[in-house]
């Protein structure tokens, strides 16, 4: 057989049998090789719904007695399978044809909709034809393209062809819709498998994949509806239950990335950070990040917290006078606009406090009622971060170990801190010493050892990078990613991303 078919000669000549409408039939013997049994994989949908209809389950406790099993119920209670049994044969008849057109009619206008199943509601996956065959069939397709088929698609000819009205088709729609939902042990995750490659849902397997293909097939019923009738059904998840409150709103739902966005949001599966952290430089950096292994735990993207390099406090403060500070503190209202808290931690050098002070006034660009952050998210060293956080015989001590036989003492490393910039004034006396370079992480991570040194005079939590640290865990693990647009408007109006903004009432000109 060639397909498309030219003529009907194969079925008039008995070579093949259309077994759509029900009609008795000769069903080959099992592992036949005289023929072979084509089907749509539409027709999961009556199989399943024939198959539970003549399987029953039986709870064997409610035949068991003192003596073991009771005989005379389970004989009781196979009579009366045996009666639903037949009374199922009788009624065989009735309505038998109802089913199988609604696969028939999934199959027929597959062509044009079933791609749209094949989505991930960002991109969907269309196949154009081609040529494929077996030892029965041959289907060449090539000169097919779904988007001229789709183009000239008239819906009306489908209307004719099952004699549809609004009442049939949505009882088809309904009547898939509550299977798939009853079958599918993943039916309170089909906001998030929608979002989920089609590829990957393929890989399904059981009910899950069953329910996939009714969906599916649903899917395809509703998109016809809307084409013939113009009105949208409900989504086949919620056609079998009320929705007091739609989670989203439906109103986001036409922006598939911010659907998605609290749909993940709802499973707690959104990788973007809670809190990023903007650091001086790269040494902070690696000193924070040992911190983090070995105070708190984790590494910071367990806390899913960022940790973001500035490269110097000049990139937080701007290089020219009028882009000064806010460059750092736009992207700053641009992450808590995505609800993802920043705090700063630097060194009191190049204008870091006006910086500071700048963010006090700085009103947010992207919502009216609250300023672009929080002045106490920005976090200034009095000194620097190796003298805040460390003694000058720690910083000493430090610097020895990684000199290999160059000692410095107390009193030079005290010294530097009186400079305009300590940091800078440690590696140049680290290199009249030693004639090479300090490499700051090192030394950083020397500083951090002794923080948890057992020897140590000091407690960790005495020393203010962990308190500012435990402050910036404890904002990431109190920040609630919403679910909806609602709870994301009244999280931008609060206090906690920025502070809010004073509304000035002005009298309308006469």
């Amino acid at each position: 057989m060639e397909l498309p078919l030219t003529t009907n000669r194969w079925f008039t000549q008995g070579y093949a049998t259309d077994t759509t409408q029900g009609q008795p039939h000769a069903i080959p013997k099992k592992n036949s090789q005289d023929s072979e049994a084509y089907y749509s994989r539409f027709q999961i949908a009556s199989l399943i719904f024939t198959v539970d209809q003549f399987t029953a389950s039986v709870s064997l406790d409610s035949f068991l007695d003192d003596d073991g099993l009771n005989k005379e119920a389970w004989l009781a209670r196979g009579a009366e399978f045996e009666k639903f049994g037949g009374l199922l044969i009788q009624q065989g008849g009735t309505g038998k044809e109802f089913r199988p057109a609604i696969d028939l009619l999934c199959q027929f206008i597959s062509d044009r909709y079933f791609p749209h199943t094949r989505s991930n509601q960002r991109t969907r996956i269309v196949s154009d034809g081609g040529f494929s065959s077996d030892q029965w069939m041959t289907i060449n397709g090539v000169a097919w393209n779904w988007g001229d088929y789709a183009q000239a698609w008239d819906p009306s000819r489908t209307k004719r062809v099952f004699k549809l009205t609004p009442e049939k088709l949505k009882h088809a729609f309904e009547t898939l819709a509550f299977q798939q939902c009853q079958l599918d042990p993943l039916e309170r995750w089909y906001q998030l498998l929608q979002f989920i490659s089609p590829r990957e849902r393929d890989r399904l397997k059981h009910k899950a994949l069953a329910a996939e293909t009714i969906r599916s097939g649903a899917f395809m019923l509703r998109l016809l509806y809307q084409d013939l009738y113009g009105k949208e059904l409900s989504h086949p998840n919620e056609v079998s239950s009320t929705v007091i409150t739609h989670v989203p709103e439906l109103a986001v739902r036409a922006d598939a990335r911010r659907h998605m966005e609290f749909v993940v949001n709802r499973f707690d599966l959104n990788p973007a950070p809670k809190l990023t952290l903007f650091v001086e430089g790269a040494s902070e950096e690696a000193a924070i990040r040992a911190i983090f292994e070995h105070y708190f735990g984790a590494p910071p993207g367990t806390h899913q917290i960022e940790i973001v390099d500035l490269c110097g406090v000049d990139t937080a403060t701007g290089g020219r006078k009028e882009d000064r500070f806010r460059a750092i503190l736009r992207l700053v209202d641009y992450l808590h606009h995505h609800q993802t808290f920043t705090f700063l931690i630097l060194d009191d050098e190049n204008n870091a406090r006006k910086l500071k002070e700048a963010a006090k006034g700085l009103a947010s660009t992207l919502h009216a009622s609250r300023h672009a952050t929080r002045p106490e998210y920005i976090k200034i060293w009095r000194t620097s971060f190796e003298f805040d956080n460390f003694s000058a015989t720690e910083i000493a001590k430090a610097m020895t170990t990684l000199a290999h036989g160059v000692v410095f003492k107390t009193d030079e490393v005290a010294a530097c801190k009186k400079a305009k910039n300590p940091g800078a004034e440690l590696s140049t006396l680290y290199n009249t010493r030693t004639n090479a370079g300090l490499n700051k992480i090192d030394l950083a991570l020397q500083l951090v050892d002794m923080i948890f040194d057992t020897a140590s005079h000091k407690a960790p939590t005495n020393r203010p990078l962990i308190r500012t640290l435990e402050r910036v865990v404890r904002l990431a693990a109190l920040n609630p990613f919403p679910t909806m647009e609602e709870s994301w408007e009244r999280n931008q109006a609060s206090k906690y991303l920025g502070k809010k903004r004073t509304q000035v009432k002005t009298k309308p000109q006469k």
